[in-house]
């Protein structure tokens, strides 16, 4: 089937060559993708396609190349970019897109110069400043994203007449903004999603400004790039601009006014992703809610939309008696014209490529190979942009359409082809008895392979989104049939208001009937999500699982194993002759034939293990570190029992949606046992607050609300601490039980009986309204677990007392978790005297205050960690958890020293990222999952 494709052979090269040296992809996993594809050479070695063989080589080694060259490329870029980061640059370029909302542009610019010196290069330079002068100045970019605020033209120099049009060239000031990888699992990645896209850098505009007189440089590039401007105020070179790029953008921007007068805002909204490509008008709330019902694709330009401007435009040239080769060159102009006007994104590349192979072929009277037709389109995209590999638009737009072409051609083709040709045929002669004899099979055939498609997307929604919308399926097949009248409702009637008004009742009667039709699109989605189970945590398949996954899907679903058997049967007629290799075959045959009947139950057995891909609990003790700025977070996890210390940002306003609700989708937590707080600083609670908060209100559809948490602990200071008022009132909402701990509270979670226990005393207990205490969680102070190594615990030893604490550093709970012979101890923000009251209570206990890991108080600050608690506690490691160049100067030099002095083995969230500690009570080992600037420390100590 692929063999005899040599395009797929050839794109199977040029993306195995990618794959085999993409850095984010395990070792092992490279290992197995060389094997199989060194067994795919094998097999067209044996078919004697030498010269597919010897140029699929050929390409597989150059793609390498290309590939290596344009990530070193991009990381290079990278390392120009932080050089002038902190500084006030220029960036001067060709606009090649622009897009707009209500508050700003974002604008593309191609062929940029980048300069930090606002001024002229000074003459007399010692050689290391020249150097360093020209580290930071005339730096060529191929790509950059601006984002230009409409208040800060308006504060320009710039009159606000002046426009600006694709392929004009211009000056903008302002500052770069760093490409943030995810820092934790489950994060966006913005690092990824520049680089999917060939975006080198992101920049910040504040102004545009009449240009200075530049230098000569003696790159010839760069000259003859600048000898092309022309100076005039704001920068604006129209005679740059291309009239048919002008002409799209002007035609856009007129569109995106007439849908906001036409239809109120959320409707707009939609109508311009959908018409125009701009997502960015749209909400969070509302991508969220497309993502989470499965219909996002609606949202992305790609094969849908071109088919319904292209089809449409060659149909209709046709009936209007049109010769076939001007018909298919103006529908391909047209589609590419939409591209262009929608953006130009990886997805809409691969559909104008496969509409220009369909009408080369429409015109040379041969049939169009769908699968050879997109081999040709990710061959060619590939090569033009080889870091396409990372965009996630183009690998679901490419992955989705090979999975509906394989599902075409697996087992029963000829049978599904004949039942097409009768339904036809019955439908064209208005046979409504043939219909409906014909109705069930032909309803089980599309149910058979609508399911096949969304087991194989299932991978697909766990890897990007972890979650599975199960009436997806159902919610695309009544919604899709309304887009083609929702398209060109929308354009007909952005084309009558510029009728005179004669025509107005007609824009209305247009407008109308599809603001009624988008009501009726937004109440089904919105009646999806609220029936049960509409939505299923999957968690975050791993990268192998992910692979393992879909070649057992290919194998049991898609392989044609009946076309094999034919072949078998026709090479056994073929050999009767000889009987050594007849005899083989017969063998061979019979092994197939034993395979067939095993399939449907090996189908079965597949569908009932998917839980098994997924990720899993861990079963031993897992405590979890995230990046969350400049704050605390930590997750506890040993089962399905989950606990949380702190989770805040002071720096990051989103990060509940950012970090936090990602990660737990990405784990499969869908219930927090208990939220402990160590105090009321923002930059501890945000996170947990937002939750509580979210969970309270009535909404059905949001991820947050699915998030539970059963017990809120406070430090017992927040009785009467009026900075705990939101946290308790958005409990008792929640349905939370209020917990107040200080010195002899703890927690026991049994590995036996899976039994959890704690021993606040009921008076430090306020159960949610409508609820009594459960005598299960009140078992006598004296409970201790029977074996070290079976139980988790977590024991408070501060504050002390009940005695109110102005400062709210200094009530701050600490506690010291212990599993078998591992240890940590948890300080929230204490100051020196809190933690030296602390370990005065430990002693007092007659236990040990060592430990194996210290999180350090306050992130590090100098009025933490005392010498005497870093002592006596004896750690081998110290967790700092703090945000990349914070305005607090955390962690202080003097806490850095204070490590060293200790032999305490830096841990920092802000340099590794995510920070994961696992054991089995006893040896433990450390990882960053998403390690991106240093390795941590090469000694892990066992317990």
């Amino acid at each position: 089937m692929f063999i005899s494709r040599p395009l797929f052979s050839l794109a199977l090269s040029v993306l195995f060559g990618e794959m085999l040296l993409c850095p984010e992809l395990p070792l092992s996993l490279r290992f197995v993708l060389l094997l199989f594809y060194l067994f795919y050479l094998s097999l067209l070695f044996r078919k004697k396609k030498q010269k597919i063989l010897l140029l699929s080589l050929f390409l597989f080694f150059l793609s390498s190349l290309h590939f290596q060259n344009a990530l070193g490329h991009f990381q290079k870029q990278q390392e120009c970019i932080e050089r002038v980061i902190p500084l006030n640059c220029t960036v001067e370029g060709t606009i090649s897109y622009i897009s707009e909302n209500e508050t700003a542009y974002r604008i593309f610019l191609k062929n940029c110069i980048v300069n930090s010196s606002l001024g002229k290069k000074p003459k007399e330079l010692g050689k290391e400043e020249e150097e360093k002068w020209e580290a930071r100045n005339n730096l060529p970019f191929q790509k950059i994203q601006v984002l230009f605020k409409k208040t800060a033209q308006e504060d320009s120099e710039i009159p606000q007449y002046t426009e600006f049009y694709p392929g004009d060239r211009v000056v903008f000031h302002g500052k770069f903004m760093e490409l943030s990888p995810a820092m934790n699992e489950g994060e966006f990645s913005f690092l990824q999603y520049c680089k999917g896209e060939g975006i080198e850098a992101f920049f910040l505009a504040n102004k545009m400004s009449p240009a200075s007189p530049l230098p000569l440089v003696q790159n010839e590039i760069l000259h003859a790039m600048r000898a092309t401007l022309v100076k005039n105020k704001g920068e604006v070179r129209e005679n740059n601009s291309s009239p048919f790029l002008k002409l799209l953008y002007k035609l856009k921007r007129q569109a995106s006014r007439d849908l906001e007068k036409l239809y109120p805002e959320e409707q707009s909204a939609f109508l311009k992703s959908l018409f125009l490509g701009e997502k960015s008008a749209l909400s969070k709330e509302e991508k969220g809610l497309y993502q989470e019902a499965g219909i996002a694709h609606i949202l992305a330009v790609s094969g849908l939309h071109l088919s319904l401007v292209g089809g449409t435009c060659f149909v209709l040239l046709r009936l209007l008696g049109m010769e076939l080769s001007y018909a298919s060159i103006l529908s391909s102009f047209f589609v590419l014209s939409f591209a262009l006007f929608t953006g130009s994104s990886g997805s809409t590349l691969r559909a104008m490529l496969m509409f220009f192979v369909y009408f080369f072929g429409k015109n040379l009277g041969r049939g169009q190979d769908r699968i050879s037709s997109l081999s040709l389109s990710l061959l060619l995209l590939l090569f033009l942009q080889p870091l396409f590999l990372y965009s996630v638009g183009f690998q679901c737009s490419f992955y989705s359409l090979f999975l509906l072409l394989l599902l075409s051609l697996r087992d029963g083709k000829k049978r599904r082809k004949a039942l097409s040709k009768k339904w036809e045929k019955a439908k064209r002669k208005k046979r409504f008895t043939e219909l409906l004899r014909l109705l069930p099979k032909k309803i089980k055939e599309g149910g058979k392979e609508l399911f096949l498609f969304y087991l194989g997307l299932f991978p697909l929604f766990s890897f990007l989104q972890s979650s599975f919308p199960l009436y997806a399926p159902l919610l695309n097949l009544l919604l899709l049939p309304l887009l083609p009248f929702i398209f060109f409702l929308g354009i007909l009637s952005i084309l009558f208001s510029h009728l005179p008004p004669l025509f107005f009742p007609l824009v209305k009667l247009l407008s109308q009937s599809l603001s009624f039709l988008l009501s009726l699109f937004h109440s089904l989605i919105y009646f999806s999500l609220q029936l049960p189970y509409s939505s299923l945590l999957l968690g975050k398949l791993s990268l192998p699982a992910l692979f393992l996954y879909l070649f057992l899907f290919y194998i049991l679903f898609l392989f044609p194993l009946q076309s094999v058997i034919k072949k078998r049967r026709q090479m056994q007629k073929k050999e009767k002759e000889k009987q050594i290799n007849s005899s083989f075959s017969c063998i061979s045959l019979f092994a197939i034939k034993k395979i067939c009947y095993l399939k449907n139950i090996l189908s079965l057995l597949f569908i009932c293990t998917i839980p098994l891909f997924l990720p899993s609990p861990p079963k031993d003790l897992e405590i979890t570190a995230l990046y969350v700025g400049q704050g605390d977070g930590f997750l506890i996890r040993k089962g399905n029992f989950v606990m949380t210390i702190d989770n805040g940002s002071s720096s990051d306003k989103n990060f509940p949606e950012n970090t936090l609700l990602p990660y737990c989708k990405a784990k499969r937590i869908h219930k927090i046992r208990y939220a402990l707080i160590t105090h009321s600083d923002i930059d501890h609670t945000s996170g947990i607050q937002a939750i509580l908060e979210e969970g309270s209100t009535e909404s059905t559809h949001s991820d947050i609300c699915k998030l539970q948490i059963e017990n809120l602990i406070l430090p017992v200071q927040a009785k009467d601490d009026y900075r705990y008022d939101l946290l308790k009132r958005l409990a008792g909402r929640h349905g939370a039980r209020l917990l107040y701990w200080k010195n002899g509270n703890s927690i026991v979670y049994g590995n036996k009986n899976h039994s959890v226990s704690d021993t606040t005393s009921p008076s430090d207990t306020l159960p949610p309204s409508g609820t009594a205490p459960s005598s299960d969680l009140f078992p006598p102070s004296d409970t201790a677990p029977s074996e070290k190594s079976a139980f988790l615990s977590l024991r408070c030893y501060y504050p002390l007392t009940n005695a109110p604490m102005e400062e709210a550093n200094a009530h701050s709970l600490g506690c010291i978790l212990r599993y078998g012979d591992f240890s940590m101890v948890f300080t929230g923000d204490m100051p020196k005297e809190a933690e030296e009251a602390m370990l005065s209570a430990i002693k007092k206990e007659g236990q040990s205050p060592s430990v194996d890991i210290i999180k350090l108080a306050h992130h590090g600050s100098k009025t933490s960690s005392s010498p005497i608690f870093l002592s006596e506690t004896k750690g081998k490691f110290a967790l700092f958890s703090y945000g990349k160049n914070n305005r607090y100067g955390h962690p202080h030099q003097i806490t850095l020293e204070k490590c060293s002095y200790f032999r305490l083995i830096p841990l920092e969230t802000a340099k590794v990222g995510e920070i994961q500690i696992k054991t089995d009570g006893k040896k433990y080992e450390i990882v960053a999952p998403c390690r991106v600037t240093s390795s941590l420390p090469a000694e892990m100590p066992d317990s």
